[in-house]
Formats: structure tokens, C-alpha cells, sequence
């Protein structure tokens, strides 16, 4: 048994030891002061919207990762006790062959690429406390991004809609298609949106940056390299098992 034990921790430890190390990274940084958007996740009801999309510039990224997490900013609004909006959300990844400022205004389909997986579905998480106001995070199962091999895309579609007394207003990126940027900072985002109002369909965006953004990543098809004290640890926990295997074989 207690050989057994060890056995099990020298494999778990040779695993562990080779896995690569988790990173965030924002995207739309400085965000648009005293304001920010309440579309999607705060006022979908009142705007009819059915579908939200962002596209996220490819060059903006440090190379492949498998995205685990995103984090939107109520950093700017936070103040007016803004809620989530209810009705039932998913959000979607997927490659994209449209640029930050291009997204097609006609049909959300139309954006859409190869590599479509659906990252979360379900009700709107709670707020969370931030450094600087509330955070909207969710989890979901990770999708592998390679900025080889296009733009990014996030589509968000809600069905029964209903907006909080007060709207949620989350960060939106300074810098955008058509809108001033600071000094050094490139367009990195953009928005469109689409729905219905009073019986007519609806569509607009391209104009403004997107919602600051905060992607929770693993390194992902040697997007990192490991510490040589990571490599160090894989071969002990690799000749253990092959320690292993060769007293089975004489045994």
C-alpha cells in the first residue's frame, strides 16, 4: 500500500511539474471615463437585443492560449447599482475573418468563422468585488485560440431578457474604430449588436471600442516554456515511472 502511494504521488508530481502556467491579459485598456456600455449584460430588454458580438484583434495576444475565463470592468459606473440583466445568456467562441471596426452589420452569422464552441450558457453570474468597482466573471470550458489563424470573436446571444432596475454599465475601451486614442494605443476591439424594436430588426456598431476585457488563459501548444526547475521535476517524476516499471519486470 505504501509503495502504492508513492507511486501515485511520483506520477501526479511528473504531471503536474510538465503542466504550463496559467495568465491573464486585459484587453481595451485606458477605458472611456464616466461612462461606459450597459449592452449586452445590462440593458438588453430595453434596447431588444438578441445578439452581441466582439472581435478581438489577433496581434493583441502573446500567442496560442486555451481561454478559461473572462472578466468584464464596472469600474467607471459603479456607483449606481447597476445588476446584471436576467434571461438566459451564451456566449460563444470563434474565429473571425472581420477586423475591429469591420464586424458585418447585416447578420450575426455572417462574422462567424471556423472553430465555433460554446464558452458559457446559463443565467448571469453576481457581481464580485474589485479593486477599483465590481467584476462580471464567468468560467467556462476553455477554447483554444492560435492568433495565427484569425481574429477573435465573442458572440453573445440572450433570450428572456429582463433588465435590473438599475442598469449595469461596463467598462468600454477609449480607444476604438472611429474615436480619439491615446498616445500608443492601437484599436484592439470593437462591437457590433443586433435585436428587434417595435416589431423592426435592428443592427448597429463598428464605431467605438469594446468592453474592456480580461482573458484568463493556460498557455497552450508551447505558447510557454516551462522553468527549468518545471523540466527538472517532469524527468524525476518520468524516471520514477520508469524505475517502476523495470522492478515489475523482474518481479
Amino acid at each position: 500500500m505504501i509503495k502504492r502511494s508513492v507511486w501515485h504521488g511520483l506520477l501526479y508530481l511528473a504531471l503536474a511539474g510538465a503542466s504550463l502556467q496559467a495568465g491573464t491579459i486585459v484587453l481595451g485598456d485606458p477605458a472611456m471615463t464616466g461612462t461606459g456600455n450597459c449592452d449586452p449584460f445590462g440593458c438588453p430588454e430595453f434596447f431588444g437585443l438578441g445578439t452581441y458580438q466582439q472581435v478581438y484583434a489577433a496581434a493583441a495576444f502573446p500567442g496560442m492560449i486555451a481561454i478559461d475565463g473572462l472578466t468584464f470592468f464596472q469600474g467607471q459606473v459603479a456607483g449606481n447599482g447597476g445588476q446584471p440583466a436576467g434571461g438566459t445568456y451564451t456566449l460563444s467562441f470563434s474565429y473571425t475573418p472581420d477586423t475591429p471596426g469591420n464586424l458585418s452589420l447585416a447578420s450575426a452569422s455572417t462574422n462567424i468563422a471556423a472553430g465555433g464552441q460554446t464558452f458559457f450558457t446559463g443565467s448571469l453570474p453576481a457581481l464580485t468585488p474589485g479593486t477599483s468597482g465590481d467584476l462580471l466573471s464567468f468560467s467556462g470550458a476553455p477554447f483554444v485560440y492560435n492568433p495565427a489563424d484569425g481574429d477573435l470573436l465573442l458572440t453573445v446571444s440572450v433570450s428572456g431578457a429582463a433588465d435590473a432596475n438599475n442598469y449595469l454599465y461596463l467598462d468600454q475601451a477609449k480607444c476604438g474604430p472611429k474615436s480619439g486614442c491615446p498616445s500608443s494605443s492601437p484599436v484592439v476591439s470593437s462591437s457590433a449588436y443586433f435585436g428587434t424594436s417595435d416589431g423592426y430588426s435592428i443592427s448597429g456598431g463598428n464605431n467605438t471600442g469594446g468592453l474592456v476585457t480580461d482573458f484568463g488563459y493556460t498557455s497552450a501548444g508551447g505558447a510557454a516554456t516551462p522553468e527549468p526547475g518545471t523540466w527538472l521535476l517532469a524527468a524525476a517524476g518520468i524516471a520514477a515511472i520508469g524505475y517502476q516499471r523495470r522492478r515489475s519486470r523482474l518481479s
